[in-house]
């Protein structure tokens, strides 16, 4: 009699436990991004094609009208695609939560493209008639002592900056394709959209882009560049950058 009470429960028992273990496997089995490494790369040249696009934005079309959530938006996109780099970093990124930052960055850029496809040239008043003098950094041995007795070396090499004495290049006028013009911008946003569609295509997304274009080389992105102003503070003057481009 005691045997057959007890074969009810342990049943029970048994059931539960299966129920348990089936339900905690259908909770942690999620997909993660396998290849972590090229969606990287793809938003790594949405980064620096983003922010190149925000640096053309900034130094020659801040008369627009529409211009302040306009920046904000392409910004947007270049902090979106930092963001996954981020998010690749801090450990196994879900395929879900990388389609959700993909939507919405996709979703930015087509509004924003519309809003920029109005734009007509911007202010090139303060390009320069010619190409300015160039710097170059000086790396020299300086003076050093050893110390053999305490065991240390004292010095370090002398490094300096000196004008480069390459003669300059001047404008007759400027051409219709420069910076600042309607047809540079639309170059700022072809390379940005196919960056994005790169980065759409690789993580599947959407197709990839009809727009067709070389390659940007990733490792580019990861050097030093300055960042695009904050859209708060869109000052008149325009900072100076390097040649090599990256917003806050």
């Amino acid at each position: 009699m005691r045997n057959q009470l007890c074969r009810p429960i342990m049943s029970r028992t048994l059931i539960g436990l299966i129920a348990a273990l089936t339900l905690s496997t259908s909770v942690y089995a999620v997909d993660i991004v396998d290849d972590a490494v090229q969606i990287d790369d793809r938003a790594a040249q949405v980064l620096q094609a983003s922010n190149s696009l925000c640096w053309e934005m900034h130094r020659y079309h801040q008369k627009q009208p529409d211009f302040a959530q306009t920046y904000r938006s392409a910004k947007a996109i270049w902090s979106q695609a930092g963001e996954i780099r981020d998010a690749l970093r801090a450990g196994p990124l879900e395929t879900d939560a990388l389609l959700q930052r993909l939507n919405a960055m996709n979703d930015t850029f087509q509004q924003l493209e519309a809003t920029l496809s109005k734009w007509g040239n911007g202010d090139r008043s303060q390009i320069p008639n010619n190409s300015g003098p160039t710097q170059r950094t000086v790396v020299t041995q300086g003076t050093a002592v050893d110390l053999p007795l305490l065991g240390i070396h004292v010095g370090r090499p002398q490094v300096y900056v000196e004008e480069d004495d390459t003669p300059q290049l001047l404008r007759q006028r400027l051409h219709p394709n420069s910076p600042g013009s309607k047809r540079s911008l639309e170059r700022e946003i072809a390379a940005t959209k196919v960056a994005l569609g790169y980065l759409l295509e690789d993580a599947n997304v959407v197709a990839p882009p009809n727009t067709a274009a070389p390659e940007a080389d990733a490792s580019a992105a990861t050097s030093p560049t300055p960042e695009p102003p904050p859209d708060t503070t869109l000052e008149k003057t325009q900072p100076v950058p390097a040649k090599s481009k990256k917003p806050d």
